[in-house]
């Protein structure tokens, strides 16, 4: 494959702080909120192990302590595929982090909201009981050689100088890495960007971002919370997950190689690991889906087949190989000779301009009346009917 990327040169100017980055793929739990989905242990053990094999530093697998059907499901990814880059879900509540230890994890996602919205109306809490159940469960997790990520829901809504202290709280108790889940979406990229330097500043090692896509910006602040410090993004795969879903993996890893020169992930087979998803677990995406959907490579304007036919930059600016695409020329109202030019040497038929001319306007006048693009089974047809042209399948 030749790798022709061309991106605004303007990027280039772009230097995050960090050099490197970790995604902690949550498509095993995150994903399984959204409304119909459902994996069972076989599903969650497939997956993980494309996500594995893809390169994702973190894979959260489920949240054991919800049922005896998906502790198994844990356990059994684990006996599977080791333990290494598996973490368990949990509650700030010790049961929930002792399931994540009977299933030999490495770490836990552990999820504690700090905002006084939550403390006030769903936890019923004062901020110092907060602190004390959050020294103790850290302190509990970390004593049985757990790595944490320390999940503060809601952290976009909290006030900063108590995020701050939470943060500093459970660090300083042994908390690996502090999670800014911003679980409504209700952050924009510049605010996000503004949070992260803060908190970077204020001595906060290693930050990761949740960033929840109500708004359409999980992937514009996840991008901004990397440019400005953060050590790590949550996403999963198809942005599946809860009401709006969140940042997606395929998406992530796209833009880190392109834009920042990540080179970490086989980006490849995000291809195969969105076919994958969507198979297991019934959701399909919208044909505009970047990366991955129908329509990401398909050219259909004229003025855009003639110009990709030429040369693929002039309206691609990376190659579909990248990530395990394949480009298509589509024909029908809007499409121009060069574009049934190419179609027609493709299946092997060579024909002179004037009856191209005719070939061409007999596709927009069948494609206008049906109101439909054309296939290219159906383009054979219609050059057997119409033109007496025979193509050899296969």
């Amino acid at each position: 494959m030749s790798e022709e990327i061309y991106i605004s040169p303007i990027c280039r100017e772009v230097k995050p702080p960090v050099n490197d980055i970790e995604l902690h793929d949550t498509t095993l739990r995150e994903g399984e909120q959204t409304p119909g989905v459902v994996f069972n242990v076989q599903d969650k053990l497939k997956i993980a192990e494309v996500l594995l094999d893809v390169g994702i530093d973190r894979i959260e697998s489920g949240f054991p302590a919800s049922s005896e059907t998906e502790k198994n499901a844990v356990s059994t990814i684990v006996k599977e595929l080791g333990s290494k880059r598996i973490f368990g879900f949990a509650r700030a509540v010790r049961k929930d982090v002792e399931q994540v230890i009977d299933c030999g994890c490495e770490g836990v996602l552990m999820s504690f909201p700090p905002s006084d919205i939550h403390l006030q109306y769903k936890l019923r809490i004062t901020r110092q009981e907060y602190l004390e159940r959050a020294i103790e469960i850290v302190e509990f997790a970390k004593s049985h050689g757990l790595k944490i990520v320390y999940s503060a829901e809601d952290a976009t809504r909290a006030e900063y100088n108590w995020l701050l202290q939470v943060f500093k709280t459970v660090q300083d108790a042994g908390a690996d890495v502090c999670r800014i889940a911003d679980t409504l979406g209700c952050i924009t990229p510049t605010a996000m960007g503004i949070l992260i330097s803060r908190l970077k500043k204020d001595d906060i090692r290693r930050i990761e971002v949740h960033c929840h896509n109500d708004y359409g910006l999980a992937l514009a602040n996840s991008l901004s919370a990397f440019e400005s410090g953060a050590d790590a993004i949550s996403t999963s795969v198809l942005g599946i997950g809860e009401r709006a879903g969140i940042a997606a993996t395929e998406e992530v890893i796209l833009d880190l190689y392109v834009f920042y020169g990540i080179r970490k992930y086989k980006i490849g087979k995000l291809t195969e690991l969105c076919r994958l998803v969507s198979e297991l677990s019934g959701f399909k995406p919208w044909p505009t889906k970047p990366v991955v959907g129908d329509n990401v490579f398909v050219h259909y304007s004229g003025i855009h087949q003639d110009g990709v036919l030429k040369r693929a930059m002039v309206y691609e600016s990376y190659p579909p190989e990248l990530v395990g695409g394949r480009r298509k020329i589509l024909l029908g109202k809007v499409s121009g000779r060069a574009a049934v030019k190419a179609k027609l040497l493709e299946l092997g038929v060579n024909v002179d301009d004037q009856k191209l001319l005719v070939i061409t306007n007999k596709v927009k006048e069948i494609s206008v009346n049906r109101k439909s693009a054309i296939t290219d089974e159906e383009f054979i047809e219609i050059l057997r009917k119409e033109f007496g042209i025979e193509v050899k399948k296969g």
